[in-house]
């Protein structure tokens, strides 16, 4: 006998009972009945797999088989109120309604707010006294035929409720539905399960970890609890914790079309897209209509670069499940611009009669790749009546989500005042993922060599940068250490906040005690400075700045405009 589509043989129990329950969710009860039947077959006390076969069998009324699988449920659990739900539809259907209505007086009592099981209770009733003026069926006699129930599970009917909400983003009306199933059934470890999973969407952390711990405590590895946890540690940024569970539950189940969906997931994180495009590709190999996995397919085209391929995979998924709000935000993004140009100017008047000086400049960049950024950029500064141009090439490589180093190098041919050639090199590494009020956190390095017409200068400058108020505030403070060839030394620091008062409007601020190279020479300097910038449309952003230095001669008075372009 082959296997139902989209199933390997090798499934657990929890996985041959989670695929029975969706499969009887869309009424495909044959198959539903074919998946649980091999569940009972691997573990035959599992309750809950016969209260979804019993119902499975009432929907295809065998109502022999649905007595029997509900009957050995209530043999395992004798509380089980579905169990006892289902038994008494049967007997109902089956013109039994003296054994009927106690069964179904016995949960409308336990549960209160089970609007089936108190109809249920009324529809016998009132069965009963339309079959009191009349003579008993002769023994033996066929009974006649009831109208079936629309509804003989109401948990189900919510937790499918519940799952077309939470598909179309509605995550605060979805949980509304999935607590009154709880509220029926307050022991269902699948409800408890989609209430950590909208709780985690809702980025309701702690929330998500109780009712994934809820579930575990009911079944103590119960797959899609551990899943829920995998799920909870890349929504909390944690990579390595998911990571390590994901690793855990593929190891016993290899063929777990979730787990491999999130080790996909996983693998995006890291940047290993190879991996993660081959556990997509399993995924849709067992089940090519795998919303899912073709979202993922989706991601790592964008990721690799290929929006075209991206925007294939992402409306491949969206047919198969139309007015996905996470499907369609994707869509939605426009396609990445490879292309940034820079260019600005600074004008600074100095104190004392010294003039004025001008610097201005203008750089390219282009994406070579999603981790590899290559970008050129001119310089043109006057001072005292001399010019100088230097022209500067950079690398920057991303060579993780969480770290990335960039190098340097730029001349000034017949420099007057500039450094006749420089190199520098950098990285950055994130320490603490985002989060929703706190977070990225990361530390960084720079260092620069600058070789002037009379004296070396290294300045190398560790700092450190985090985000609160939901990433809207950067802080950073940085440290300036510099030293030229013949051992003199300058330290500083530089204080920054970034704040992004809109969405399109951001401000800056800071001050720095820091020495400044000017000419080979090391120059103590206090400065104050400020700025913002603006979106003007996506693509373009306009800044001014202003800054306000103090020297041991003179002061200096700047102030910036600029403008980038990302095409």
């Amino acid at each position: 006998m082959a296997a139902p589509p989209g199933v390997s043989w090798a499934q657990t129990v929890d996985e041959l009972y989670a695929s029975g329950v969706k499969a009887r969710q869309a009424q495909h009860f044959d198959e539903a009945a074919d998946l649980l039947k091999r569940a009972l077959a691997l573990k035959p006390d599992n309750a809950d797999a016969l209260v979804q076969l019993g119902f499975v069998e009432l929907g295809r009324n065998d109502l022999p088989a649905a007595r029997d699988a509900f009957s050995r449920a209530l043999s395992l659990a004798p509380t089980y109120m579905d169990a006892s739900f289902g038994l008494a539809e049967v007997e109902f259907r089956s013109g039994n309604l003296d054994a009927a209505l106690p069964l179904a007086e016995k949960v409308a009592g336990a549960e209160p707010g089970n609007a089936d099981a108190a109809a249920l209770v009324e529809t016998i009733r009132k069965a009963k006294q339309a079959a009191g003026g009349k003579p008993k069926p002769a023994p033996g006699a066929a009974p006649a035929k009831k109208a079936p129930l629309r509804r003989a599970d109401p948990v189900a009917g919510l937790m499918e409720q519940g799952r077309r909400l939470r598909a179309a983003g509605k995550l605060a009306e979805a949980a509304q539905a999935y607590r009154r199933a709880l509220k029926l059934s307050p022991r269902n470890t699948d409800v408890l399960v989609a209430l950590g999973l909208v709780a985690g969407a809702g980025q309701r952390f702690d929330e998500a970890g109780q009712f994934f711990d809820r579930a575990l405590a009911i079944k103590p590895g119960l797959l899609d609890a551990r899943l829920g946890k995998v799920r909870l540690a890349i929504w909390q940024g944690d990579v390595p914790r998911a990571r390590a569970i994901v690793d855990d539950v593929l190891a016993s189940a290899p063929d777990n079309v979730e787990a491999l969906n999130l080790d996909a997931r996983i693998s995006l994180l890291e940047a290993d897209y190879t991996r993660a495009g081959q556990s997509f590709d399993r995924v849709l190999a067992s089940d090519p209509r795998n919303a899912e996995a073709l979202v993922g397919i989706g991601d790592v085209r964008r990721a690799e670069g290929d929006d075209a391929a991206a925007r294939a995979a992402y409306n491949q998924a969206l047919a198969i499940e139309p007015g996905s709000a996470e499907i369609e935000q994707r869509l939605a993004e426009p396609p990445p611009r490879k292309w940034r140009f820079d260019i600005g100017t600074e004008v600074s008047d100095l104190t004392g009669g010294l003039g004025d000086w001008t610097e201005s400049a203008a750089g390219l960049a282009y994406r070579l790749s999603p981790a590899t950024t290559l970008s050129g950029r001119t310089r043109v500064a006057t001072r005292y009546g001399h010019t100088d141009v230097q022209i500067e090439g950079r690398i920057d490589e991303a060579f993780s989500p969480a770290f990335s180093a960039y190098a340097l190098a730029a001349a000034t041919p017949d420099a007057d005042f500039l450094a006749r050639y420089s190199i520098g090199a950098g990285a950055s590494w994130q320490v603490v993922a985002p989060a929703k009020a706190f977070g990225p956190v990361s530390l960084n390095i720079d260092a620069r060599y600058d070789d002037f017409a009379n004296a070396g200068v290294t300045t190398v400058s560790p700092w450190v940068q985090g985000y609160i108020l939901d990433g809207r505030l950067g802080l950073s403070a940085r440290w300036v250490h510099a030293e030229d060839d013949i051992g003199t030394r300058a330290d500083g620091y530089v204080l920054r906040a970034d704040l992004a008062v809109t969405q399109r409007f951001n401000v800056f601020g800071g001050y720095a005690d820091a020495p400044e190279i000017s000419d080979g020479t090391l120059v103590p300097t206090r400065t104050v400075f400020g700025g913002v910038s603006f979106d003007v449309t996506d693509p373009l952003t306009l800044r001014a700045s202003i800054a306000h230095e103090q020297r041991p001669t003179f002061d200096r008075t700047i102030v910036g405009l600029g403008l980038t372009a990302r095409f």
